[in-house]
């Protein structure tokens, strides 16, 4: 009778900062998808798609990597 020792897995929780979601607002614009370029000859600010996440107001999550478990 052979006996294996099986271990289990490491538990995986739900991350602390998307909440599972995998996503987090951009950090570049603070989760708008823009970012202030400038004023025009009037003083009206001029805005620019975001950088950082391309307009789309979040970025893959830093601490979990996107995944959603750490």
């Amino acid at each position: 009778m052979s006996t294996t020792s099986k271990q289990d897995p490491p538990v995986k929780r739900r991350c602390h900062r998307c909440h599972g979601s995998g996503r987090t607002p951009c950090q570049i614009c603070r989760g708008t998808g823009q970012v202030a370029r400038g004023v025009d000859l009037r003083g009206k600010q001029i805005f620019d798609r975001c950088g950082g996440c391309f307009g789309l107001k979040t970025t893959r999550c830093p601490t979990c990597g996107g995944e959603g478990f750490v």
